[in-house]
């Protein structure tokens, strides 16, 4: 009996590490991918460690264009849909997925993670988002590229990416997904 649970021990250790470096990876290049929402699959979304724009989307709500196409992991467990009102602030997140769609035409300044010592972060989180700042003493260390995102597209965020809108007061559709994992892996 012990050695089966020794056993049993060492396989969810093995099988929470390898889902804690798939949870905390990240790309340190700039690469933006864009897809057809036809061919967006919601489990790879988890994986995927680049910002994606989806296009081609049906101009009904986020949450229906969601639920339409799967745009969700099979080992979701919750979920938060919401209305975003843009400011100056630095957003980022821990979540599983973060998906984002604007009615208008909206500039989207996104960082890579490994900047993220350079900026401080102001605020606890609100809707699953932390605010962050930046120094201007540090303006010129940070690279960030600006995405163009066309009305009704859709904006995936990685975990751990920085990013920021580039006007204010604009409301935007969120979704935010969080599966076991990061949901415990958040508070490490």
């Amino acid at each position: 009996m012990k050695s089966g649970l020794r056993i049993f021990l060492f396989c969810l250790i093995i099988f929470l590490l390898m889902h804690y470096r798939k949870y905390s990876y990240y790309n340190e290049n700039y690469t933006i991918d864009q897809q057809e929402l036809d061919y967006v699959n919601g489990n790879e979304l988890y994986n995927q460690s680049n910002p994606l724009i989806i296009t081609f989307i049906e101009k009904i709500s986020l949450v229906s264009n969601i639920k339409k196409y799967n745009l969700y992991s099979s080992i979701t467990i919750q979920e938060k849909e919401f209305i975003y009102n843009t400011n100056s602030n630095y957003l980022s997140h821990n979540n599983e997925i973060l998906l984002i769609r604007s009615k208008k035409e909206l500039v989207v300044e996104v960082i890579n993670p490994k900047f993220k010592g350079k900026f401080k972060k102001i605020t606890s989180k609100k809707a699953n988002l932390s605010n962050f700042s930046l120094d201007k003493k540090h303006f010129n260390e940070v690279k960030s590229i600006a995405l163009i995102i066309r009305e009704y597209n859709i904006l995936f965020i990685p975990r751990h990416w920085l990013f920021k809108f580039g006007s204010a007061n604009i409301k935007v559709e969120m979704y935010l997904s969080n599966n076991i994992f990061t949901n415990m892996f958040k508070y490490i």
